[in-house]
């Protein structure tokens, strides 16, 4: 077949069979998932969901925990199951919208008009909504009206159906007394620990037992297998330097967009912070303003601002001479920002009172609002243009690349002849995946399982394009050797035999403390813990969440009845107090804790009901290696 191929590559016969190939690797192929076809991932109580439309909720997803957290890998997104908590997202809501139509629930064009009109990211300056900026907004998130009327309807009649599921959820007011006890009470205990240290200098690890450590877990010490590979990816940004963008095009993109590169008023700034507690007296108020007019005197003598908000200021900032950078109006508290804002640059205010304190404040600089000019986004501009147009050429030049490697050319000639980039990873590893380069599981495997020298002669799909790849090197799984490792497994040994020999001592002081035998012994060694809570850091001991427990489940000066572990030891203890909370204190949050309670109700009871939906259908899965993978 491939023979036949490359003897026909230019035929026309050749270029409908590639397009075909490239249909069915794109909607089909292992690593891909998406298509302008309507591809079926599941059918639910008859009714699909679409592989595009999961397809697009797992970029949005990952688009997004990108934005928050730049540096998450793919093996942290297959670890949070990112793909499994999008089907069930859209499983979740094509239950809810059919038990809506079936309970004749709806949203209707006026409802969501005027949700959608009274959001503030579609306003214009004037703060009314804007139908240019609502599109704009929209294509920058690669959205269309359509869709996102659809999906924001949808989104409106879910939280109607939320409404009606949760109307039966009202908490009394004993009920959340009772929880805010429960959350609330802490507990403190008299303990004694026995640390593993106390016993390491009495451990000497012998040649035999390394060496039988050292085989008996072999798969500890295995250095993984890896592979390196080079690639070619396709996204609009790798393609969009390679697009002719004429100046007229970046010119009339810059006049059309002028509100997009319109820069805020900002100021930068310093300050001292002399801190006051919210309730403190007048007297206490006073005497702090004064300290602050004495500092500005040192100031106007000649002293340093930022010497002096080092020694003096009360904020985190002052590490850094009180320098808090650049912010625009709307970011601080406002008689902070009317202060600052009124100050020309080089002028430092008088004492300034906010919730936090007394406040100095010296500004640096002060930048008008502005338009950016041509000149200093021209750049940018041609990239995002040269983005639109690489979009729309994406699908041919992916073609081209896949009829090189077909007909038996390899990665360096696609390069060549479409004047594209190879990038080579690292050695990586399946868990790990290459750093530069997001891929699926399922791709990842399958290079893995390829020949050194081997191109991928399918597309594997990455966020916002694709990538063909070539796997150069491989290195085999291996065990380290035991000079390597030698060190660790002497250290490993010496800890557990000392940790065996600290819990055999902590449970002969239990034993001496049920018994009241030599009962002194012990009293004389307890120490009493600061109050904790349920969620179980002990601020002596760290994180010991059993404990904790077993403080709480038993009653006021008991032992408790076993030995509990903890980071560096083990730990006996006896409960010395439950410290309930004052009657008081949920008087002053009553409000809050009645209105939380509610909403965890209704979480729970819409939890619930969805649920019983989910078992309640027929649920049949088409594409099981798009989730899993």
């Amino acid at each position: 077949m491939l023979d036949v191929l490359r003897d026909n590559a230019q035929s026309w016969i050749v270029k409908l069979l590639f397009a075909a190939i490239v249909i069915v690797f794109v909607f089909w192929g292992v690593g891909s998932f998406t298509s302008d076809r309507e591809g079926i991932l599941a059918v639910v109580n008859d009714k699909p969901i679409l592989i595009n439309d999961y397809a697009r909720a797992y970029e949005n997803a990952v688009q997004t925990i990108r934005q928050q957290h730049p540096d998450v890998t793919a093996a942290d997104l297959r670890e949070m199951q990112l793909r499994q908590q999008i089907f069930n997202q859209l499983l979740n809501s094509q239950l809810l919208l059919e038990k809506a139509r079936e309970l004749g629930l709806s949203v209707t064009p006026g409802e969501l008009q005027r949700e959608i009109t009274s959001i503030p990211a579609f306003f214009s300056e004037d703060q009314r909504f804007d139908p240019q900026v609502y599109t704009g907004v929209l294509r920058s998130h690669q959205l269309t009206p359509a869709q996102f009327e659809r999906d924001f309807q949808q989104n409106l009649l879910m939280e109607k159906m939320e409404t009606y599921v949760s109307l039966p959820a009202k908490p009394n007011e004993q009920e959340v007394i009772e929880f805010f006890n429960y959350i609330r009470t802490q507990a403190r205990i008299d303990f004694l620990k026995v640390s593993w240290e106390d016993f390491k200098d009495e451990i000497s690890p012998s040649e035999d037992e390394i060496l039988a450590f050292y085989r008996e877990n072999q798969s500890r010490f295995m250095l993984p297998e890896k592979i390196r590979i080079s690639y070619l990816k396709l996204t609009p940004r790798a393609l969009a330097p390679l697009q002719d963008v004429s100046p007229q095009e970046i010119e009339a993109y810059y006049q059309t967009h002028l509100r997009d590169f319109a820069q805020d008023e900002k100021i930068s700034a310093s300050h001292i912070l002399l801190a006051i507690d919210r309730d403190a007296p007048e007297q206490e108020i006073n005497a702090v303003r004064d300290r602050l007019v004495e500092i500005k005197s040192q100031i106007d003598d000649g002293k340093d601002f930022a010497e002096l908000a080092i020694e003096y200021s009360q904020c985190p900032s002052a590490d850094h001479g009180g320098d808090l950078g650049s912010f625009g109006r709307g970011q601080m508290v406002a008689e902070f920002e009317e202060a600052a804002f009124a100050l020309r640059p080089g002028e430092i205010s008088d004492p300034v009172k906010t919730q936090f304190g007394w406040h100095l404040i010296k500004v640096h600089d002060h930048l008008p609002a502005r338009t950016k000019e041509l000149d200093e986004v021209r750049a940018q501009i041609r990239m995002h243009v040269g983005e639109e147009k690489a979009m729309d050429q994406l699908a041919d030049i992916m073609d081209d690349v896949l009829e090189i490697i077909i007909t038996g050319g390899d990665l360096s000639r696609a390069a060549d002849r479409l004047n594209l980039e190879i990038r080579e990873t690292e050695f990586f590893s399946r868990e790990e995946g290459p750093r530069d380069l997001s891929l699926p599981s399922t791709a990842i495997n399958q290079l893995f399982n390829m020949a050194v020298s081997e191109t991928t002669e399918t597309p594997i799909m990455v966020q916002n394009g694709y990538v063909f790849a070539e796997k150069t090197d491989a290195r085999e799984a291996a065990v380290k050797d035991l000079e390597e490792v030698i060190d660790e497994i002497r250290r490993d040994l010496i800890r557990g035999k000392s940790m065996t020999m600290a819990r055999e001592k902590a449970e002969e002081y239990l034993e001496m403390a049920a018994s009241r035998e030599d009962f002194h012994e012990i009293e004389s060694m307890l120490r009493t813990s600061q109050p904790f809570d349920r969620q179980g850091f002990i601020p002596e001991l760290g994180v010991a969440p059993e404990l904790a427990t077993g403080a709480f489940a038993a009653s006021e000066g008991t032992w408790l009845d076993r030995v509990y572990s903890v980071t560096d030891g083990y730990v006996v203890a006896r409960v010395a107090e439950h410290i309930l909370p004052a009657p008081e204190d949920f008087d002053k949050e009553k409000d809050q804790w009645m209105r939380s309670y509610a909403e965890m109700q209704k979480q729970q009871t819409f939890q619930s009901f969805i649920n019983m939906l989910r078992n309640q259908a027929k649920i049949k899965i088409f594409r099981p290696d798009i989730i899993e993978s």
